[in-house]
């Protein structure tokens, strides 16, 4: 093979990697989670956040579902977002959302992971209760709580919880 044909072959290879990598999507290319897009997050980030403050229900709105595209019908419907800069609930940034959604008996919950607050900076600006196990509190859709379940220096979960139809069974239900 003559010097020629190899630097032809160098730049055919170059010239293909460059054409590949154009068509590639950018969190393929630098293994980096891409940026949230603009647009749905927009008009979501309210409602998300109406959510995860335990004030209203997540709606069936085009812009969540840009988000959170629904899963074939038995299967889990268990969401992880990642929030733009700037988003917040109670005042506190957000890193990450989580959202489990079960249209029958279990239920639904919103989940907010904060980094860098305590769990008594998250249940001040929560305004919780103190509770037993954890700071709490109920509201008109729901029940808030917050904990830090990987310990102190970890992510503050805050979650607001709302009640599927197996909990209202159990709660009618009565010893023989």
């Amino acid at each position: 093979m003559t010097m020629r044909s190899k630097h032809l072959i160098a730049i055919a290879a170059m010239a293909f990697s460059s054409i590949v990598c154009a068509q590639m999507p950018v969190p393929l290319l630098d293994n980096e989670p891409a940026a949230p897009n603009a647009a749905p997050w927009a008009v979501a980030g309210p409602m998300l956040q109406a959510a995860l403050e335990c004030r209203e229900d997540l709606p069936d709105h085009p812009a969540i579902r840009a988000l959170m595209p629904r899963k074939p019908k038995g299967e889990e419907q268990h969401y992880r977002l990642t929030p733009p800069a700037g988003f917040r609930v109670f005042g506190l940034p957000v890193a990450e959302i989580e959202i489990w959604v079960d249209d029958g008996e279990l239920g639904r919950s919103y989940t907010a992971h904060i980094l860098g607050k305590s769990l008594s900076e998250v249940a001040k600006a929560a305004k919780l209760n103190k509770g037993q196990s954890f700071p709490n509190r109920k509201t008109q859709m729901g029940g808030l709580k917050a904990d830090q379940p990987f310990g102190p220096g970890s992510a503050v979960q805050l979650t607001c919880t709302l009640d599927g139809g197996y909990a209202a069974h159990e709660n009618e239900y009565r010893e023989p």
